[in-house]
């Protein structure tokens, strides 16, 4: 197969069409930008969707009476450009696309997984510095935020972090209404259910469309293998596989736990330097998220343990080496990664007079502290260790909001020596935080 022909299969203009599919949120936010100067960057883990909010920025242009001509899509995961995956490539590419198809007026590029050629960033500040194009990239390394945004194209991108489906996206995807505010403690019994799903299989789009257990295990444990594989192992050129896979099935199955690279490079009998760069991997390829120890003394973050959060919990289940479900864990990662995806303070954990789950710091105030219980507030011990402990550390940040999230929506109560702490049903947290 040609180059030419691999532009044909994946475009409006050659045999390609867009395929149906439910509206993102963050689709909308993005289509905001479509008439800025800026290059799109869409960020995040395999499969959660960032080529279909490309498709969907696709329709809005046809909806808008842009010419199919005038956009280009290349999918640089399409078996036919494996072979020519070199700096050159994007030239080539775009040339044959100017020289048989558009050859003059402003083009709209959509380069996906562009992580996969070499030099890609240069031929993108280049062309997009000097030719009426407006290019969208996505990537599934966090690696592109850091590094390849971060210099060539500094302050010549904006850039969306693209994540599995929020709650509400769940519910929407399975046509599922939302009761009227002010919401109750308890949630109708669909909700209720699809809550239920959610902490067990994640967000990933096929997995909450398909049809039954066994197709969402299959699928899960095939994202799984392609992050592994496909965004750790041949990009890293990684020789010790079977070592990077046991340490990421114990970090995704241990989610909500404290780690170090001292510790995992004991268990596993790895080097530290070694450990450290596997972790580092998982956590760029999003297969994990680590959240350090607040403090606003850099040695004293580094010095104490991270926590470790799974990105999706569908990969936590497929993964983890243990029959036993500990909610809370589970909780917390889902509250974590709802924090992540709406928030644009810091994230970290603390330790002290009393013990955070999640803490969000603005600048250099601590602005909100989360604490999770799955259930037990209605007896005097579980309320004094988890409330009393939120108050002892209001006493260190006392300008800080306080939180409770539990699952139990039967115990909510607001007894007076707690009174300023907001206990919130996890359903409410998760619909309110989109």
């Amino acid at each position: 197969m040609g180059l030419f022909d691999s532009l044909v299969r994946w475009n409006l203009w050659g045999s390609w069409e867009i395929p149906d599919s439910f509206l993102r949120h963050k689709t909308t936010e993005i289509c905001h930008y479509i008439d800025t100067e800026e290059v799109i960057a869409l960020i995040g883990p395999r499969r959660a969707g960032k080529s279909t909010i490309l498709y969907q920025v696709m329709s809005v242009l046809l909806s808008e009476d842009i010419d199919p001509k005038a956009i280009l899509h290349i999918n640089f995961e399409e078996p036919g450009l494996s072979p020519h995956l070199k700096p050159t490539l994007l030239d080539q590419l775009y040339d044959l696309y100017r020289s048989r198809i558009y050859p003059k007026g402003k083009a709209f590029i959509f380069l996906d997984e562009i992580q996969n050629v070499p030099e890609w960033e240069r031929w993108v500040r280049a062309r997009n510095d000097t030719e009426d194009i407006k290019i969208f990239i996505t990537g599934s390394s966090s690696a592109l935020l850091s590094g390849e945004l971060a210099t060539v194209l500094s302050g010549r991108n904006f850039c969306f972090d693209i994540y599995p489906l929020s709650f509400k996206e769940v519910l929407a995807f399975k046509h599922i209404a939302l009761p009227n505010q002010p919401y109750p403690n308890s949630p109708p019994a669909e909700i209720h259910y699809m809550l239920n799903e959610y902490l067990q299989w994640g967000g990933f789009p096929r997995v909450v469309l398909a049809k039954n257990d066994l197709e969402k295990t299959h699928l899960l444990k095939r994202y799984f293998d392609e992050i592994l594989f496909k965004d750790i192992v041949q990009r890293h050129e990684i020789r010790n596989v079977m070592a990077l896979r046991n340490i990421a099935v114990h970090l995704l199955t241990n989610t909500s736990t404290l780690v170090t690279y001292k510790r995992i490079a004991d268990v596993f009998q790895v080097s530290q330097d070694l450990a450290q760069a596997y972790i580092h991997h998982l956590t760029d390829a999003f297969m994990i998220k680590l959240l350090s120890f607040y403090s606003l003394k850099a040695s004293e973050r580094t010095r104490n343990p991270m926590k470790v959060h799974a990105i999706d919990l569908g990969l936590r289940k497929v993964a983890s080496l243990s029959a036993s479900m500990d909610e809370t864990k589970l909780i917390e990662t889902q509250v974590h990664n709802t924090l992540t995806r709406t928030k644009q303070e810091d994230l970290y954990y603390w330790k002290g007079m009393g013990e955070i789950d999640v803490l969000t710091q603005n600048g250099v105030s601590v602005t909100e502290l989360y604490q999770v219980v799955y259930a037990g507030l209605d007896k005097p011990d579980v309320a004094e260790r988890e409330l009393g402990g939120l108050q002892k550390a209001l006493k260190q940040f006392p300008q800080a909001k306080p939180f409770v999230i539990t699952a139990s929506v039967g115990e909510i109560f607001n007894q007076h020596q707690y009174s300023n702490i907001n206990i919130i049903p996890l359903w409410h947290f998760l619909l309110e935080h989109d």
